[in-house]
């Protein structure tokens, strides 16, 4: 869906009020095991309910967010609420996506540690993600923040692997506990041989870091039987499930 239209004044101030009041709802793709085919975790959702009906996804009005400078809060609210649902499942790792903001300051490391005291949840089920862009500035801030949240147990997965550049560098510079592949990469396997390539590159690099691969955007079976011939861990996308609200997602994780 295409992004809000940032210059009307009417949306702005509604979008504002829904950030100070929390009002958007979280929903949530399962992630699955690709081998035993078991839901292993969930990656958040943000969804916008609007006053005339329909939703609107995070992609649709992030930019309006970050462009009022509302994003970082409002990626607050998500990590201690989406923190406060997964602390109901059985099982299984919630990961949510972080503004590239709270990377300041130690504001991420600070927004973590309240939702965890505030919920409960056990650090090592939640993940934290950012896209490449997010983690290029390389700063100090950023790299203590990174490694205290590590040190907390939270993961760290860096998000849309080949969806800018496909280089490997930030998985020897980063702690990261998790690699996930952009869609556009998954979406031509296994008939694409430079994006299978690159697929399978990934994939073992990561591996050799301790790294865990996610495939995102899994659709078709051709698509899986490849990720799992190349020993990808995890996938998320249609074949693993729709997109449903958090106790949906509960009962998928059962302990075994």
């Amino acid at each position: 869906m295409a992004g809000l239209p940032t210059g009307d004044r009417r949306l702005r101030q509604e979008l504002r009020h829904a950030a100070h009041t929390g009002a958007f709802m979280l929903a949530y793709q399962p992630r699955r095991d690709l081998l035993s085919d078991m839901a292993v975790g969930a990656a958040l959702q943000l969804r916008w309910p609007r006053k005339r009906g329909g939703t609107t996804p995070a992609s649709g009005f992030m930019p309006l967010l970050e462009a009022n400078g509302l994003a970082t809060d409002v990626a607050g609210w998500a990590l201690t609420s989406a923190c406060q649902e997964a602390a109901a499942w059985a099982q299984g790792q919630v990961c949510v996506a972080a503004d590239a903001g709270a990377l300041r300051d130690g504001l991420l490391l600070r927004q973590a540690g309240l939702a965890l005291a505030a919920s409960g949840l056990p650090p090592e089920r939640l993940e934290i993600e950012f896209a490449e862009a997010a983690l290029a500035a390389d700063t100090d801030d950023m790299l203590l923040t990174l490694a205290a949240l590590r040190d907390l147990g939270v993961g760290i997965a860096l998000d849309a692997f080949g969806s800018e550049s496909a280089s490997l560098l930030p998985l020897k510079r980063l702690p990261l506990t998790s690699l996930k592949l952009d869609r556009s990469l998954v979406r031509d396997l296994p008939d694409d041989h430079d994006a299978a390539a690159i697929v399978e590159a990934a994939t073992q690099f990561a591996h050799a870091l301790g790294i865990i691969v996610v495939a995102c955007g899994l659709e078709t079976a051709a698509q899986r039987a490849f990720l799992r011939r190349i020993g990808c861990d995890e996938a998320q996308g249609s074949l693993c499930g729709r997109v449903v609200p958090g106790f949906e997602i509960g009962e998928l994780m059962v302990s075994v």
